[in-house]
């Protein structure tokens, strides 16, 4: 911020996806609407994913399209030629907000120096902050947040800073698919990228091993409507001895996330719906192997976590975490296969269903 000692008329944020990220970014938000409470903040999202922030009062969410060409870089050029975006903060590095910030008119831009700074972020920006080394993804956010602020004291992030609210619309509707009565396990069995998955065999095991375990306790199958993800979940639900009730590609964002706030526990590897239940206060044991759940995993569960980072480092790398950088992804498919059904049923098992 050019000038902190002046409340900003208008905060514009950028973060256009993805849904983990957008969860994460949440107390950052609220810290700067209660810092500058009669502030307008406005947040420009991708289109596909706004609805998920539609009982988010702190700001106002803005849908725009994501651009994919030069065509449609020219065209939010022209559309945003003479509005106000005031202070812009991007909280994010991707080539394509980078080439947003610089195409939006702010009155000063702000976001990441380094070591967060990727895709020559930092050329876009009036101030670049600086933060410290190997913080979680959520506090990544809130210290930059912190630093436009002005606010230099130590802030506890708490589970009210990462809850996402939804509607009584689709609470009933959860309620309704769910039965409440029953305590439901859920499973959210496919990540964004192959590499984050575990097989479709070792589910089927979990599921029928939790199915001995705990009898009452049916198996819901949640995640998104692509054509991939829809044909693992019927893979799952058509090999599985126990019977379980699968939902993938059957839910908007939001009734996915009121089925995860009527779930006991979800099961997941790295992926949005992960957060997305974290965000419920919906217990939850994240899948971790090429990517590291201390930067990325869901804040306040990490103990929750199955996490084998350091080994497929090991495995797949020869050399250990440590000497990796701190957001670096392992570029194998076979990774995630290090993790065991039994480690899995232990994980369950500690927590005391």
């Amino acid at each position: 911020m050019s000038n902190n000692t002046v409340p900003p008329s208008k905060i514009t944020l950028l973060r256009l996806s993805a849904i983990g990220d957008v969860l994460m970014l949440l107390p950052a938000v609220r810290l700067l609407k209660k810092q500058f409470p009669d502030t307008q903040i406005d947040w420009l999202i991708d289109r596909p994913i706004a609805g998920l922030l539609a009982q988010v009062t702190e700001v106002n969410v803005v849908p725009i399209d994501k651009p994919k060409s030069i065509g449609d870089y020219w065209r939010i050029k022209k559309q945003w030629r003479r509005k106000n975006t005031g202070q812009l903060i991007s909280f994010q590095t991707s080539f394509v907000s980078n080439m947003l910030m610089a195409l939006l008119p702010a009155e000063h831009k702000t976001g990441f120096g380094p070591p967060y700074s990727r895709e020559g972020h930092h050329f876009f920006t009036d101030t670049a902050y600086e933060l410290p080394e190997h913080l979680h993804q959520v506090e990544i956010f809130f210290a930059l947040a912190q630093k436009f602020a002005g606010i230099s004291q130590q802030i506890s992030i708490t589970a009210d800073d990462l809850n996402l609210p939804v509607s009584d619309t689709d609470i009933n509707w959860a309620v309704d698919k769910l039965q409440t009565h029953r305590q439901w396990i859920a499973i959210n069995p496919m990540a964004s990228t192959q590499e984050k998955t575990w097989d479709a065999e070792r589910y089927i095991s979990l599921i029928d091993n939790l199915h001995r375990l705990y009898p009452d306790r049916p198996v819901v199958l949640t995640g998104g409507s692509g054509s991939k993800e829809v044909a693992f979940g019927q893979q799952i639900e058509q090999q599985t001895q126990a019977p379980c009730l699968n939902l993938t590609g059957q839910t908007t964002l939001t009734q996915l996330a009121a089925i995860l706030k009527q779930a006991s526990l979800l099961i997941s590897p790295d992926t949005g719906p992960l957060h997305l239940a974290n965000a419920m206060a919906t217990p939850v044991i994240g899948l971790y192997a090429v990517t590291r759940p201390e930067y990325i995993g869901p804040y306040n569960q990490l103990d929750n976590c199955i996490n084998i980072y350091d080994q497929a480092a090991r495995t797949f790398m020869q050399k250990p975490a440590s000497q990796l950088p701190w957001q670096k992804k392992i570029p194998s498919l076979e990774a995630m296969q290090l993790i065991s059904v039994e480690q899995l049923i232990a994980k369950v098992r500690d927590l005391n269903l």
